[in-house]
């Protein structure tokens, strides 16, 4: 929305300046065709600058660095102005990576046991609704802003589609006659002739024979110079910028322009001047007009009628028409969205910048910082905002993204960076870390060694508070070592330890709440599921694989700590079903025996989706066997492999039957499409 009131401003203040640029030098000339092209590129200049970016090329010390950088504090002026009037001040959009549910919590997971595709690779899907909301539940001014703009925008749309309407039932409700290149519509209405593409309206008995050839001769140049479209263009510009009175003037110079290119053409002609406005003062005194057509009787008359007494424009007025030229390029760098590149001098700042920050003061911004070459990002609750940086200054740095531009101090000594965000709140200090990604730096502080394995399937959890992470590392003399939030245990301290933590969570946030299993690749399997024995005591089964992202590069290294692969346990009591069980039942098994080691990964994987496809139906289960001494990344990877061969035939029917990706179905579609391809994955540790 932000960006949108931004645009908005952008667009209303660029047509202003060109509507300006109009009325001083080019109003009162003759050059008409040159005119209505001048209006008419204003209103495209006008919705296509603000969107536009461009990179420019300027080196450090040049006499164009001072202008350029005067422009970027302006943009970040009237940007940060509009800002302002947002209840969420300071919190620009950003990329999202991840989304809250309305409780404030991480929604269920499937029945089968994983997280909602909506968060696959960190990415919400928008379709059910489910989107963050004001903290506090206020109504910004910018909203309320938004809504008087779309009640404006729906007025005067509505009243557009009524004078439509009103047109099409003229020509239909009259007898309508073709000439040459034009349709007639003859009405009795006292209304003046009028045009509207290939359609002219007329009352015939208003005119005698000489009057009406006068008449027919200044619409059908309308019609040969196709001025309904321009009519139609500016009319939905000042739709969209109703509020904006130079909208309106620009709409009413453009049809003015219009007249006095028609008039011309009439004169050219050979018919007598006098005659010809007589004919209009006739049409003036006698009868009304339409909107949205060109009316032969367009007032001011007295603007027109100058205008055919006018000698034509000459070389001072050609000069005026040049003038026009640097403005609008003037006014194409005030608003364009660009960044500036400076020479490589200029860059170094920005590479000394470069790494994962840590917060070392007592205030209200990000834990964390994230600089790589040019690209900031921070946490902000569960988003991550995201900003290109260029240096404007020393030791100041503008921070830019799609619609919003802001600028900050800092001081950089070594590895210790000091921000001052704003002139009136105390600086943000932070450490550079030795870690390149938020998951490392939380191995770095719980003095962690962990291996830990590549998951691609993986999904983000976003809520911190209702996460315990399980920690499992190989000790000096090869034995097992366990820790439970940084803080090693004993294995049979684990239960107590995590119905403590849970203890503390209200009675929904207890369901939600998920272990997260930190375990080095090379730990055997043996040692993970007597963890999992220890939680299956304590009734705790929802849990999460963790590991480093794979698969998608986009994902920002200042979420890797939430990065998991969501799992369920089975209760102490769950029993295996036997083959011969599933066959009786019209299912089918498919094995994967990890401890064979008689087939390659890629091999397992062809064989599965072989395997799904010859089924034909939902009813299979695939039996995931491996010994005690199997490593547990070797575990993971096949997990994840698992997942991700369901996932792609979920994908291809979505894409099949809907022509929509899995994952931005709604709910409904996807709880259809997971009873084809459920994800019904048992395990056997022999």
């Amino acid at each position: 929305m932000l960006r949108f009131l931004i645009y908005l401003f952008e667009t209303g203040l660029c047509l202003s300046l060109l509507f300006l640029a109009y009325w001083v030098f080019l109003r009162k000339e003759t050059y008409f065709n040159f005119n209505r092209l001048f209006l008419v590129g204003s209103l495209v200049l006008t919705l296509i600058i603000p969107l536009l970016h461009l990179n420019f090329f300027i080196p450090q010390g040049s006499s164009l660095e001072s202008p350029a950088r005067d422009i970027e504090k302006f943009q970040s002026a009237y940007e940060e102005m509009i800002r302002m009037i947002d209840a969420d001040f300071g919190a620009e959009p950003g990329k999202r990576h991840a989304a809250r549910s309305t409780n404030g919590s991480v929604e269920n997971m499937e029945e089968d046991g994983a997280m909602p595709q909506e968060y696959i690779h960190g990415t919400r899907n928008e379709s059910k609704g489910n989107q963050v909301n004001n903290a506090d539940g206020r109504i910004s001014f910018s909203r309320i802003l938004l809504i008087i703009y779309i009640g404006g925008v729906l007025y005067f749309l509505s009243r557009f589609i009524y004078l439509v309407i009103r047109l099409c039932l003229l020509a239909k409700h009259n007898r309508v006659s073709r000439q040459e290149g034009f349709r007639m519509v003859e009405i009795n209405e006292d209304i003046s002739p009028f045009s509207f593409f290939r359609f002219l309206f007329i009352n015939h008995a208003s005119f005698n024979d000489a009057e009406l050839d006068h008449v027919l001769e200044h619409e059908k140049a309308h019609i040969r110079q196709k001025h309904s479209m321009d009519h139609l263009f500016v009319h939905m510009l000042a739709v969209f910028q109703w509020f904006n009175p130079f909208a309106w003037q620009m709409r009413l110079a453009l049809k003015t322009t219009h007249e006095y290119i028609a008039d011309r053409q009439v004169l050219n002609r050979g018919i007598e001047l006098f005659d010809y406005q007589s004919l209009l003062l006739k049409q003036v005194i006698g009868y009304h007009s339409v909107e949205l057509v060109n009316n032969f009787n367009l007032k001011p008359i007295k603007k027109r009628i100058a205008m055919m007494n006018k000698t034509r424009s000459g070389i001072p007025a050609r000069l005026k028409a040049v003038l026009v030229i640097p403005i609008a390029l003037i006014i194409f760098f005030l608003f364009a969205d660009f960044t500036l590149k400076g020479s490589s001098a200029a860059s170094d700042p920005l590479k000394a910048l470069n790494g994962l920050w840590i917060k070392q003061s007592e205030d209200k911004f990000s834990e964390m910082l994230y600089f790589k070459d040019g690209n900031f990002a921070y946490v902000d609750g569960t988003d991550i905002r995201q900003y290109e940086a260029t240096p404007i200054a020393e030791g100041e740095l503008a921070f830019k993204t799609r619609g919003s531009q802001w600028a900050a101090k800092y001081a950089l000594k070594g590895d210790e960076l000091a921000f001052e965000w704003n002139p009136w709140e105390a600086k943000s200090r932070y450490i550079r870390s030795k870690a390149s990604n938020s998951l490392d730096q939380m191995l770095l502080e719980s003095n962690l060694k962990i291996d830990l394995p590549y998951i691609s399937q993986y999904r983000i959890l976003e809520n911190e508070g209702l996460i315990y992470r399980i920690g499992i590392a190989p000790g000096d003399n090869g034995e097992a070592l366990f820790s439970i939030n940084g803080t090693e245990v004993e294995l049979e301290e684990i239960s107590w330890r995590v119905n403590k933590i849970i203890g503390e969570l209200s009675l929904p946030e207890m369901r939600q709440a998920t272990g997260v299993f930190l375990v080095d690749r090379s730990i055997s399997m043996s040692e993970v599921e007597k963890v999992r024995v220890e939680l299956r005591e304590a009734t705790r089964f929802r849990v999460a694989e963790g590991g480093y992202p794979h698969g998608n590069m986009e994902l920002s290294p200042l979420l890797y700590h939430a990065v998991a692969l969501p799992r369920l346990l089975p209760p102490k009591d769950a029993k295996v079903l036997e083959k011969e069980v599933v066959e009786e039942m019209g299912g089918k098994i498919h094995t994967i025996d990890l401890s064979a080691r008689n087939a390659t990964p890629k091999e397992v994987e062809q064989e599965l989706k072989q395997f799904i496809e010859n089924t034909g139906n939902n009813k299979y289960v695939i039996s995931l066997e491996y010994d005690k001494d199997i490593p547990y990344g070797q575990y993971v990877e096949t997990v994840d492999m698992i997942y991700n061969v369901i996932y792609s035939f979920r994908n291809k029917v979505a894409m099949e039957k809907y022509l929509v990706p899995y994952d931005k179905l709604g709910e409904e579609l996807q709880r259809e499409i997971r009873k084809v391809y459920p994800l019904a994955l048992s395990e056997t540790m022999h």
